[in-house]
């Protein structure tokens, strides 16, 4: 939902608070995981019903999750265990927030609906997070979709700060889910244009392994027990009898 001119924008302010605040030396491991510990903090405070600093402090945890990708890219220190630590937290964070908010209205408060859509926007999120990874794996691009988790992030703290938590959770119920949605039809596109570019090409790939599933499904077992006229299977000859 936030446009690539707006992340970029952020990206860059970020870039520049690194240098300022001179955070080179910092390693961009230690402010994820800093990152992940105020984040458990926001989601005590939202189980214990105190909201409004709840949602300060989720802020403030995002605003780690971006200066550690900043402080990577500014030091050369992108690697590939700082991508898989970073989104590990992130889904240890979310996961942590949820849980808060499952307490928060399950627990203290009792109330009914609001936990079945905390259920549906917890699991619309990590749907979100593993469609892509998956679809990356497979060599595809799947950026796409309305809430990606900063639009999750932003409008979870401003839930908590207005206490408007049960539109907030509608929004996340629904809009998760179809953001999910929106990258299976992402990588289904991309699956398609492989698909007609490779027959254009005259690239049977797909074909061949079709037809070798359909070999193997059809070919015939050897059978048993054997017919009348099939030779007998030969014995060994026994021993030390």
């Amino acid at each position: 939902m936030f446009s690539s001119r707006l992340q970029s924008f952020v990206r860059d302010v970020v870039g520049r608070a690194v240098t300022v605040l001179r955070l080179q030396a910092v390693s961009p491991n230690v402010l994820t995981v800093v990152g992940l510990g105020i984040t458990l903090g926001a989601a005590v405070l939202i189980a214990l019903d105190i909201l409004l600093p709840a949602g300060i402090v989720l802020l403030v945890a995002g605003s780690f999750d971006l200066l550690d990708g900043a402080v990577a890219r500014v030091t050369g220190k992108v690697h590939r265990y700082g991508a898989f630590l970073d989104s590990t937290a992130d889904r240890y964070g979310e996961g942590a927030t949820y849980l808060g908010l499952l307490y928060l209205f399950l627990v203290r408060e009792h109330h009914q609906l609001q936990p079945f859509l905390i259920a549906a926007a917890l699991a619309g999120s990590f749907l979100v997070s593993y469609v892509r990874a998956r679809a990356q794996s497979l060599g595809f691009t799947c950026d796409s979709g309305w809430f990606a988790r900063p639009e999750r992030v932003v409008l979870t703290a401003v839930g908590l700060v207005t206490g408007q938590l049960t539109i907030v959770l509608w929004i996340l119920a629904i809009l998760t889910n179809v953001t999910a949605g929106q990258r299976v039809l992402t990588v289904w596109r991309q699956y398609r244009a492989q698909l007609r570019q490779g027959a254009s090409a005259g690239d049977g790939t797909e074909a061949r392994a079709a037809a070798l599933d359909r070999s193997d499904e059809e070919a015939p077992s050897s059978p048993w027990p054997p017919s009348r006229g099939a030779a007998k299977p030969k014995l060994p000859e026994p021993h030390g009898l």
